[in-house]
């Protein structure tokens, strides 16, 4: 029987060196039996003296990390799972600092790592829309100027965007602008048509009862819930956003600030399960090669 884990010791206790991250990932990826990932057969073998995998078909070697992640990467599985429970099991995340020493890896190395799990969570290519009851706004998040105006058209911050399925799931990501022709289109390519759309009164979102049943709060007169119809769920999110970012990360940079929200997202919709489900969510996402990031710009 697999071994549960529902803190930290009983994590290190289910992942006690490679071989054991190994098994998992065998388990996980292709549910015991191996399948070679360049020609899908399952008819391979393992070498006896390393941990390699040879296909009969294509005649073509591969391990199992193979088309993952953790390809080529020089870290050990160990540390990588670790790095994935910290990051899922911390309510606000986890500093580059910190993980650096819970690893004892250098910054830079835990600022990649980081970085390379973040990537992975914000891949969105096969999210399913949003449907029934849809909550959007904006928020603005970065560097903080005393003085500085705040909310909408706020200096020295980016916009996030934002779209909450009542009692589902959240998306966010950083947008160029807030314009009708940024936001609305956000909205068509994730909403489902026909679905209800909650908002404030903001110019850029007229026009959405083409095709959606559009709902609007007017915040500029003090009016906030009116019903049912509110985007109070969302600003709730907006305000864990905001104080994850400035308890753990800082100021982020623009750059890397869709990969932050990833995580957050991630984290959020997640925030219900236990520990080794939101574990074994995150490493369902590993199972994607990822571009290069570039180490030179910290964020």
């Amino acid at each position: 029987m697999t071994q549960k884990f529902t803190s930290l010791i009983e994590f290190l206790e289910r992942f006690k060196d490679e071989e054991d991250c190994r098994e998992y990932l065998v388990q996980m990826r292709w549910r015991g039996v191996p399948e070679c990932p360049h020609c899908k057969s399952t008819k391979v073998y393992e070498y006896q003296s390393r941990p390699i995998y040879k296909c009969r078909d294509c005649n073509r070697q591969f391990r199992v990390t193979t088309g993952t992640v953790f390809e080529s990467s020089n870290l050990p599985l160990r540390k990588w799972f670790l790095a994935m429970y910290l990051l899922s099991s911390n309510k606000k995340g986890i500093s580059s600092m910190q993980l650096a020493r819970e690893l004892k890896i250098t910054q830079k190395s835990a600022w990649y790592l980081a970085h390379k799990i973040r990537e992975m969570l914000n891949n969105k290519a096969a999210l399913k829309k949003l449907r029934g009851i849809v909550e959007v706004d904006e928020t603005y998040v970065g560097g903080k100027r005393r003085g500085s105006k705040r909310g909408r058209g706020a200096e020295h911050k980016t916009p996030v965007f934002g779209m909450l399925e009542r009692n589902g799931t959240l998306r966010i990501m950083p947008v160029e602008k807030v314009n009708g022709k940024t936001l609305k289109g956000l909205i068509s390519g994730n909403v489902v048509r026909g679905s209800t759309i909650m908002s404030d009164e903001f110019k850029a979102y007229n026009g959405l009862n083409k095709f959606y049943i559009h709902k609007v709060v007017q915040h500029g007169i003090k009016e906030y819930v009116r019903g049912n119809v509110h985007v109070n769920s969302l600003e709730g999110a907006w305000s864990l956003l905001k104080r994850s970012i400035r308890g753990i990360y800082h100021r982020p940079s623009r750059k890397y600030l869709d990969n932050y929200c990833g995580e957050f997202e991630f984290r959020y919709n997640t925030r219900k399960k236990c520990i080794e489900m939101r574990f074994t969510e995150l490493m369902k996402c590993s199972k994607i090669r990822l571009k290069h990031i570039d180490i030179r710009r910290t964020g």
